[in-house]
């Protein structure tokens, strides 16, 4: 990723292009994407451990349909629920979501809320 120093302004001239700049929070700045970025969590696919992000497991599966129309950056596997970070996407959550349930049957794909580090 690039240095970039500030010697005065604000945080506007370092903001992604694709990104809205209208002075609302929760907008995900990225200054090394090329897209803005979208954080995904997905619940409610039960209590995760270690082994579900083995190969072939459940964390793989799902990655899998996200990725269909996605480009996942990062993601993060916690005991509740599964963090994606996606640099481009090509759909809605409701799609995302639908595919997701051939996997878990009750998950629940939300992009709401930025993303939040523990």
């Amino acid at each position: 990723m690039a240095i970039q120093t500030r010697y005065a302004g604000d945080a506007q001239g370092v903001n992604n292009f694709d990104a809205t700049t209208d002075g609302t929070l929760d907008t995900i700045i990225a200054t090394g994407l090329t897209k803005a970025p979208t954080a995904l969590k997905i619940t409610s696919i039960g209590t995760l451990s270690a082994a579900d992000s083995a190969t072939g497991g459940i964390v793989e599966s799902i990655l899998k349909q996200i990725a269909i129309d996605s480009t996942i950056t990062a993601y993060q596997v916690s005991a509740t629920q599964l963090s994606v970070l996606l640099e481009a996407t090509g759909s809605n959550d409701a799609t995302k979501q639908t595919r997701v349930r051939t996997i878990a049957a009750n998950a629940v794909v939300s992009s709401t809320g930025g993303i939040k580090f523990a």
